[in-house]
């Protein structure tokens, strides 16, 4: 069950972080691989770690997920390389940290560039592709803090795209319900990650807890399982299903 053999699936912001861990899981599951991200190095290093974990193809892309034309060039290389795309895995992301009242115009734009306008253009883009074909699995990586605010945190542009990405997730479900794409959206908690470095995590560790029924963040492996199924074909009557994977944090 949950077998991806044979299926190709783009991983956005696949450098580091979660968006490695995404990659790492759907190539156990037998996927071949494209990754995006900014950093060519880094990306490198990551392909060909999963290559020597997984035996999946895999192909790094240098990829700017605000700019259009880097998108497109995306796409057709996607394409020439493995002739569909079957999973999109809307990963990037950024935050930009600073109290509302001196919240700078300009952090607010790159914020909302990369997490929100970038979620939708490779939505655009790569199911264009999945339309033609008459399949295609989309998932798109929110957050807990896209259904709430924090005290402790000062990221409003961060919390305002997340919120948005969830309702694009499902307004995007609702017009493709009938084209053999789904689209879904998964609202991870606190996980360790590039932004969230291990000093920072257990700055952050207390109120965490705090917030959380499980009284701790979350570890390496356990998103693997709801991306891997919302990217499997069994869950072909899952659609506009925004799934927490956050210890409880969303359920008090």
């Amino acid at each position: 069950m949950f077998e991806l053999n044979n299926r190709v699936a783009v991983v956005t912001g696949a450098s580091a972080g979660l968006g490695r861990q995404f990659a790492l899981a759907l190539a156990r599951q037998g996927a071949d691989l494209v990754l995006l991200a900014r950093r060519k190095e880094k990306l490198d290093d990551v392909a060909k770690e999963i290559v020597e974990k997984t035996g999946v193809r895999v192909l790094p892309i240098r990829c700017d997920v605000t700019k259009e034309d880097e998108i497109k060039a995306a796409v057709a290389e996607t394409m020439a390389t493995y002739g569909k795309i079957d999973i999109l895995v809307n990963n990037a992301g950024r935050g930009f940290p600073s109290p509302l009242e001196d919240y700078p115009t300009e952090g607010w734009e790159t914020v909302v560039a990369v997490d929100l306008t970038g979620v939708m253009m490779c939505t655009r883009e790569f199911g264009r592709e999945m339309l033609k074909n008459h399949y295609g699995r989309i998932i798109n990586i929110s957050s807990v803090m896209g259904v709430g605010g924090l005290q402790e945190i000062h990221v409003a542009a961060y919390h305002a795209c997340k919120g948005g990405v969830i309702n694009f997730t499902r307004a995007a479900a609702a017009e493709w319900a009938l084209t053999g794409i789904t689209v879904n959206c998964i609202l991870p908690g606190f996980f360790e990650s590039e932004s969230n470095a291990p000093e920072r995590m257990e700055a952050m560790g207390p109120w965490i807890n705090a917030h959380t029924p499980m009284r701790r963040p979350g570890n390496e492996g356990e998103l693997d399982s709801t991306v891997c199924y919302l990217a499997a074909e069994e869950s072909s009557y899952v659609t506009g299903a925004i799934i927490p994977c956050d210890g409880g944090w969303t359920c008090i």
